[in-house]
């Protein structure tokens, strides 16, 4: 695992009740291509943007009674100390760490508001890509927090993460000099939850592509000054994602 890498989501994932739906879904509106792998008792599906592996798909029926989701992946450098820590911080553990032979070590957490984040230790720098993300690449995190002071102490405790203002008019999670989610206060009575952003090159399609294929927008489009602008848009299984297109794309 590479220092830079510490603290930074190196990876996402859907839990969906319909997989077939959600590669049809995803395959349409951003082109990826999916390889199922046979785990200890399931299938796991790996998500590829081109040929290189992204994120990864699930069935909930791992996790009874949950909505359909994505969730992120922060990498750490020891996952039991970071679920302990997590626990220590206000927050619980959701999933007991444990191995997935061959690529890290692993926990699902929850922040005191109740958000979940994987947390995991790669066994190799697989996963920890460098460089700027390209179409069909996932991009950003956004936390939208019920407690923003509350947030700011928990994540700066559990990742080391440094909340400051940025040019955009958000705060950020920053670490080793890097920003790696915005954070802004939920409406009033909404509860904590993570957003996921994909890079497309042009918002208006991306849209009617989520529309024809099952979909339903639920922000049209907000610009974030200096940066681009995003859609907030469910799929056709209910999972909630954002579209970016960057300043200057076409």
């Amino acid at each position: 695992m590479s220092k830079t890498a510490e603290g930074t989501f190196i990876w996402r994932e859907i839990m969906t009740p319909d997989v077939a739906a959600s590669k049809r879904f995803y395959g349409e509106v951003f082109g990826w291509k999916f390889d199922d792998m046979p785990m200890d008792g399931f299938t796991y599906t790996m998500i590829k943007n081109g040929e290189t592996g992204i994120g990864g798909m699930a069935s909930l029926d791992m996790i009874p009674g949950a909505p359909p989701h994505w969730i992120g992946t922060v990498c750490v450098v020891d996952t039991d100390a970071s679920a302990k820590l997590a626990v220590e911080a206000g927050g619980k553990v959701m999933m007991p760490p444990g191995d997935i032979p061959g690529y890290g070590r692993f926990a699902v957490i929850a922040d005191p508001q109740g958000a979940a984040l994987t947390v995991m230790h790669p066994f190799s720098n697989e996963g920890a890509r460098e460089g700027m993300p390209g179409l069909g690449d996932f991009c950003w995190e956004h936390l939208n927090t019920a407690d923003m002071a509350g947030s700011k102490a928990f994540f700066g405790k559990l990742f080391g993460w440094e909340a400051s203002s940025s040019p955009a008019g958000m705060d950020v999670f920053s670490i080793h000099g890097k920003q790696v989610v915005s954070v802004t206060p939920t409406p009033a009575g909404a509860p904590t939850h993570w957003l996921t952003y994909v890079v497309i090159d042009q918002l208006a399609g991306a849209r009617a592509r989520v529309v024809a294929n099952g979909g339903k927008v639920m922000v049209e489009e907000h610009a974030v000054p200096t940066i681009g602008s995003f859609s907030v848009v469910t799929d056709n299984v209910g999972a909630t994602i954002c579209l970016f297109q960057g300043l200057g794309a076409a």
